[in-house]
């Protein structure tokens, strides 16, 4: 139970890698902050939960929106009394090239997957702080260290959550706050496998990306919430500023 008596928020936690990251967490004791910005998939991973014998709630967030996200730590505190972790999962993305990204759409992923983990981190870190130190996670990506075909937007938005998450450590080391990254690499989700899906030989495509890693095959959602749990606990208390690429050798070559 390493993250018993915990409370932890986790962002975009309404399917794929959020649920995981959120069931597992509670698995360990944790109490779940569960928010996204669809209700139903929100109360389902919150009954994942519950069902489980963990405590958990659900709230509605745009984390792209000030407002909500003061609302979402508020509710935090005001259920479980603290925040001792927040885990900034939610993000967006879509398959373009700069020159074929719309100055809308840019500031579209931006707005989830950087200002996003920005306006989470504002708002959390003095609760965390109060609170006596606390840890953050942001879920970045492989693509913010490596160039890749048409995610140009996505892969800036990327890089730009590992500088934050630097910056971050340094600035609230003195506060008790470890502040790390988790990179995924291609993860098997059900977004991944609709977009497989759409490129109309899903298997081929699967396979290509499978190919691209030294261990020849795609992450698990799980694989992913384990690495999650060792930032968020007491395991990873020598680890600030880091970032853990989890992409089953994609970088490596």
């Amino acid at each position: 139970m390493r993250m018993e008596g915990r409370c932890a928020v986790v962002t975009g936690a309404g399917s794929g890698l959020g649920r995981a990251i959120a069931v597992r967490l509670a698995a360990e004791g944790a109490l779940v902050v569960v928010a996204g910005d669809k209700e139903q998939p929100l109360e389902e991973t919150a009954a994942l939960i519950t069902d489980a014998g963990g405590q958990a709630c659900a709230v509605r967030c745009d984390v792209s929106r000030e407002e909500e996200v003061v609302a979402l730590m508020r509710r935090a505190v005001e259920r479980f009394g603290r925040i001792d972790v927040l885990v900034n999962n939610a993000g967006v993305e879509f398959a373009k090239r700069a020159e074929d990204t719309t100055v809308q759409e840019w500031d579209w992923l931006m707005d989830v997957n950087l200002k996003g983990v920005f306006l989470c981190a504002k708002h959390a870190l003095p609760v965390l702080r109060d609170g006596g130190g606390g840890v953050v996670v942001n879920v970045a990506s492989e693509l913010a260290l490596v160039g890749s075909e048409a995610v140009a937007a996505y892969s800036a938005s990327k890089a730009g959550v590992l500088q934050l998450t630097r910056a971050l450590a340094v600035d609230h080391a003195g506060d008790r706050i470890r502040v790390n990254a988790l990179s995924p690499g291609v993860i098997l989700t059900d977004l991944l496998q609709t977009a497989l899906d759409s490129t109309g030989d899903a298997a081929a495509r699967r396979k290509e990306f499978e190919e691209r890693t030294l261990l020849k095959r795609l992450g698990t959602p799980e694989e992913a919430a384990e690495a999650v749990l060792f930032l968020a606990s007491d395991q990873s208390s020598y680890m600030t500023g880091a970032n853990l690429v989890l992409d089953g050798g994609w970088t490596a070559h």
